[in-house]
C-alpha cells in the first residue's frame, strides 16, 4: 500500500503531469497545420485533462475518506469510476482515430482490439490481489482499466509509432519523440490498466502509483518535445511562402525583360521573312528544285513559330490573351513532333491517336505544352528510348497521355515540379520554367495536367481538356 506521507506528492504531481499534457496540446495552434495528427490530438488532450482530474479526485477521496458518511462514499466512488471510464475511452478513441488515418492495413484494425482484450483478460487475472465481486465498484474499476485502459494505451502506442514514420522528412527528432511518447504510453497502459491500484511491485517493493507517476512525466516530456514539430512545419511553410514570393518577383522581372526581348526579336524576324520573299521572287518559281521548296517551307514555318513565341512574350508581359479557335489535338501533336526535327529519329515515338472532338484552344500555345513535355521526356531517356503518345475521349474530356520509360522523378521532387524555376536538370540544361508554363497554359484552357512518376520507372504526363468550352471563343 502507499505510505500516507507519499500519497499527497504522488497523486498531486501525477495529476499535474497529465494536466500539463492537456495544456501543451490545447495551447498549440494547429489550425494551419497539414499534419494529420492535428485531427486527433484533441482526443488525447481530453484524455489528459480527464485523467488529471481523476488523479486529483482520487487524492481528494483518500485524504478525506474518514469525513464522508457511509451513504456518500458509494456515490463518490461512482464518480471516480465514471472518470476512469471517460478518460480511458478518450485514450482509446485517440488511438483508433490515429490508426485509422495512418495504418496501411485497415483490415488489421478489426482483429487488433479483440486481441488486446484477450491479452488483458489473461494478464489481469493473476495480477488481481484477491477475488472481487463482479458487481462491486472495485471490480468495475479493474475491468474498465483492463478492457478500455490497457487496449487504449497499446492502440495509441501503435498509432504514434506508425505516425512517426510519416514525419521523418519534417523532423527526425520529432519522429523519435512520437515513438518515445508511444512507448511510454504502452508501459503506462500496463501499470494503469493491468496492475490494480494499491499494489506493491514485488521486485522493488514500491507502489504501482509511483511508477504510473514517473511514466506520466515521461509521456509529458516526449509529448512536449514532439509538439515542436508543428513549429518546424510552420517554419517550413514560411520559407516556402518566401520562396514563392521570391519566384513571383523573378516572374515580374522576367515579364519586363520579355517585353523588351519580344520587340527586339520581331525586328530581325521581319527582316528574315522579307528577304525570304525577295529570294523566292528572284528565283524562277517554275524552276525551283523540290528540295529548295521544302527548305523554304521549313524556314517559313519556323519563322511563324518564332513570331508566335515573340507574340506570346508580349502577351505574357502585358497579360493579354490570344484568340481561341476550334482545334484538333491530333493535328497539334503531329505538328509538334515535326518541330522536333531530326532529334525525333533518335527515339522510338509511338502514336495512338484516337478519334477525338475538336476543342476551343490556342493551337500554338498547346504546341508549346506538348513540345516542353516531349523535350523533357527525351532529356530523361537515353537515345533509343521509348515515348508513347495517345489521345482519347473520356466523358466530357479529351485526354492526351505522353509516357516515357526514362529515369523518372523521385518522390522528394514530385511536389515541386510545377513550381517556377524548379528543375532537376543540371544548371546549364534547364531553367525550371517548362512545366510551370505548361501548367499556366493548361489553366488558361480550363484543363488539368497530372504527373505520375517513380524513380527508375519513367514518367506519365496526362493532359485533360474540356470538350465544348465555347465560352473562350
Amino acid at each position: 500500500m502507499i505510505n500516507e506521507i507519499s500519497i499527497f506528492p504522488i497523486y498531486l504531481f501525477y495529476g499535474m503531469a497529465f494536466f500539463a499534457i492537456g495544456v501543451a496540446i490545447t495551447s498549440r495552434d494547429t489550425s494551419a497545420s497539414n499534419l494529420i495528427i492535428s485531427r486527433s490530438l484533441w482526443l488525447f488532450a481530453l484524455f489528459a485533462y480527464s485523467h488529471a482530474f481523476l488523479e486529483w479526485f482520487t487524492l481528494y477521496l483518500i485524504l478525506l475518506s474518514s469525513e464522508f458518511s457511509e451513504g456518500a462514499l458509494p456515490y463518490l466512488n461512482e464518480i471516480k469510476l465514471g472518470l476512469v471510464a471517460i478518460s480511458f475511452t478518450f485514450l482509446l478513441l485517440f488511438g483508433l482515430s490515429l490508426l485509422r488515418i495512418v495504418y496501411s492495413s485497415k483490415r488489421g484494425l478489426v482483429y487488433l482490439i479483440p486481441l488486446l482484450l484477450a491479452v488483458a483478460i489473461l494478464l489481469s487475472v493473476p495480477l488481481a490481489k484477491e477475488p472481487v465481486s463482479i458487481f462491486s465498484l472495485s471490480a468495475a474499476n479493474i475491468k474498465v482499466r483492463n478492457f478500455i485502459g490497457f487496449p487504449g494505451a497499446i492502440v495509441s502506442c501503435l498509432g504514434l509509432i506508425l505516425y512517426s514514420r510519416t514525419v521523418h522528412h519534417i523532423s527526425n527528432k520529432g519522429a523519435l519523440n512520437f515513438i518515445g511518447a508511444g512507448i511510454s504510453l504502452a508501459f503506462y497502459g500496463v501499470f494503469a490498466g493491468l496492475v490494480p491500484s494499491g499494489t506493491n511491485l514485488p521486485l522493488v517493493d514500491m507502489p504501482v502509483e509511483l511508477f504510473r507517476g514517473i511514466l506520466a512525466f515521461a509521456i509529458l516530456h516526449f509529448v512536449m518535445h514532439a509538439l515542436y514539430i508543428f513549429d518546424v512545419e510552420r517554419k517550413q511553410q514560411v520559407e516556402e511562402s518566401l520562396n514563392r514570393f521570391a519566384q513571383s518577383e523573378k516572374l515580374h522581372s522576367l515579364g519586363k525583360l520579355a517585353f523588351g526581348i519580344a520587340h527586339e526579336i520581331n525586328n530581325p524576324l521581319g527582316n528574315i521573312s522579307l528577304n525570304i520573299e525577295l529570294l523566292k521572287n528572284d528565283l524562277d518559281s517554275n524552276n525551283i528544285p523540290f528540295s529548295y521548296e521544302r527548305r523554304f517551307s521549313s524556314i517559313e514555318r519556323n519563322l511563324d513559330r518564332a513570331s508566335n513565341i515573340a507574340r506570346e512574350l508580349l502577351y505574357f508581359s502585358t497579360n493579354k490573351e490570344a484568340d481561341y479557335q476550334s482545334t484538333n489535338l491530333n493535328d497539334v501533336l503531329e505538328s509538334t513532333i515535326g518541330l522536333l526535327g531530326a532529334r525525333q529519329k533518335k527515339y522510338l515515338i509511338t502514336k495512338h491517336l484516337g478519334s477525338i472532338p475538336a476543342i476551343s484552344a490556342i493551337p500554338w500555345k498547346l504546341e508549346e505544352v506538348f513540345l516542353n513535355i516531349l523535350v523533357n521526356a527525351m532529356d530523361a531517356i537515353p537515345e533509343g528510348g521509348s515515348i508513347q503518345i495517345s489521345t482519347s475521349q473520356k466523358s466530357d474530356k479529351v485526354v492526351v497521355i505522353i509516357k516515357d520509360n526514362g529515369a523518372g522523378i523521385s518522390s522528394d521532387h514530385m511536389p515541386y515540379v510545377m513550381d517556377p524555376f524548379y528543375t532537376t536538370k543540371d544548371v546549364d540544361k534547364g531553367t525550371g520554367l517548362g512545366l510551370s508554363i505548361c501548367y499556366g497554359i493548361m489553366e488558361l484552357h480550363h484543363g488539368k495536367i497530372e504527373l505520375e512518376s517513380q524513380s527508375g520507372e519513367g514518367t506519365t504526363v496526362s493532359l485533360f481538356f474540356p470538350v465544348g468550352e465555347e465560352d473562350n471563343v
